[in-house]
C-alpha cells in the first residue's frame, strides 16, 4: 500500500490548480453573537439554506428548518431504527437505517418524499453533494471488510483500496478524503478522485484520518498522537484548536472556519468555532447568557456560518441547537 502515497503533493497542487479558491469575499464566517434556536432533533450537517439533517428522539432520521419543521424520513421494511447523517444543497437526506441488535445496517437516501436503499450491506452513508455523489462504506464483492465508495446514480464506485477503510467526505467536485487500512492495519488519510485514484496525504507510518474537505479542496486531518493537520495546496500544517485541552474538529465551511467540541473529558466538552485569524471560541460565551443551555458540540457549519450541534438543555442531554449569526 505505500505505492499510494507517491506524488501526493504534486496531485493536490494540480487538483488546487483546477479547482477555484472558495469565495468568503461577503461572507460571515464567523459572528460574535448568534440567535439560540432549539432543535427537535440531535444535529448532524446544515446546508447553506438552513436545513438540518439528524436524528430524533425517537431514533428516526429527519430533516428540520425554522421554515418547514420537521420532516422524519420512513422506515424501511425490516428495520428498527434510523439516523440522518447528512443533506446536500436541495435537501436531500442520507441517513443509516438498522436493526436493534445491529445485525443489519444500510444506506439510504431520502429525497421528495421517498427512500431508497443504497447497494450493498452493510453500508454506511458520511456525506452528499450537489450532484447527489454518496461518500461513505460498503461490503463489496472479494473483500473481507467494508470499503471506501462512493455511490454514483445508485451504483457503487469502489475507490481501489486493499484492506478497508471509509469515505467521510465529498466535496462538489468530487474529491473525497477519509482513511484506508493497509495491510498493517494501520489507517491513513486519503484524498481520491476520478482522475488521480487514492492518495495518501499524511507520510509515514502514522495513524491518520481526513475528516472533512471543502470546496478549495482543503483537508482536515486529524493524526496521532492528537493532532489536527490542514491540508491546503500541497502542504501539511498543524493547527492548534486549544492551547490548554484537546478539540475534536467535527466540520468546516468554505472559509475554513472550523467547528467541533473541546474539553479535559468527554463529560465537560465545550462547543467551539474556530478560524485562523482569532483562534478557537468557546460557543457557550456568544449566545445570550442565562439561556439554560450548555453547548457541548458543533456538529456542522455552512457557508452562512449558521452552526448546529448538541448539548445540556435543562437537564436534557443531547439536545439540539442552531445558531444564527448576529450583526
Amino acid at each position: 500500500m505505500r505505492s499510494v502515497a507517491r506524488s501526493a503533493a504534486a496531485v493536490l497542487l494540480l487538483l488546487s490548480a483546477e479547482i477555484p479558491a472558495a469565495q468568503a469575499a461577503g461572507k460571515e464566517c464567523i459572528a460574535d453573537h448568534y440567535r439560540l434556536v432549539p432543535v427537535p432533533l440531535r444535529p448532524a450537517r446544515i446546508n447553506d439554506s438552513g436545513q438540518v439533517a439528524g436524528t430524533t428522539d425517537t431514533l428516526r432520521a429527519a430533516v428540520w428548518s425554522e421554515k418547514g419543521g420537521l420532516t422524519p424520513a420512513p422506515l424501511p421494511p425490516g428495520f428498527d431504527r434510523s439516523e440522518g447523517i447528512g443533506i446536500n444543497a436541495a435537501g436531500h437526506l442520507i441517513g443509516l437505517a438498522s436493526a436493534a441488535d445491529s445485525s443489519k445496517r444500510r444506506a439510504f437516501v431520502f429525497e421528495g418524499g421517498k427512500l431508497t436503499l443504497l447497494p450493498g450491506e452493510p453500508s454506511k452513508p458520511n456525506a452528499i453533494n450537489r450532484s447527489d455523489e454518496i461518500a461513505g462504506e460498503a461490503a463489496v464483492a472479494g473483500k473481507a471488510t467494508t470499503v471506501p465508495v462512493v455511490w454514483k446514480k445508485g451504483k457503487v464506485v469502489e475507490l481501489g483500496v486493499c484492506c478497508g477503510g471509509t469515505a467521510i467526505a465529498i466535496n462538489d467536485h468530487g474529491q473525497v478524503v477519509g482513511q484506508f487500512y493497509d495491510a498493517q492495519a494501520v489507517y491513513h488519510a486519503f484524498v481520491w478522485d476520478s482522475a488521480h485514484g487514492v492518495q495518501n496525504i499524511v507520510p509515514g507510518d502514522d495513524y491518520s484520518s481526513a475528516v472533512a474537505i471543502n470546496a478549495a479542496g482543503h483537508v482536515l486531518v486529524e493524526a496521532l498522537p492528537r493532532r489536527l493537520l490542514l491540508y491546503r495546496d500541497g502542504t501539511l500544517a498543524p493547527l492548534e484548536l486549544s492551547p490548554k485541552f484537546h478539540g475534536q474538529a467535527r466540520d468546516f465551511n468554505n472559509c475554513d472556519v472550523i467547528v467541533g467540541s473541546f474539553g479535559p473529558h468527554s463529560d465537560a466538552l465545550r462547543a467551539f468555532v474556530w478560524e485562523k485569524t482569532s483562534g478557537l471560541h468557546d460557543l457557550n460565551e456568544r449566545v445570550p447568557p442565562g439561556s439554560g443551555w450548555k453547548l457541548e458540540a458543533a456538529t456542522g457549519i455552512n457557508d452562512r456560518g449558521e452552526i448546529v450541534g448538541w448539548g445540556d438543555y435543562k437537564g436534557k442531554e443531547q439536545a439540539g441547537f442552531l445558531l444564527v449569526p448576529q450583526p
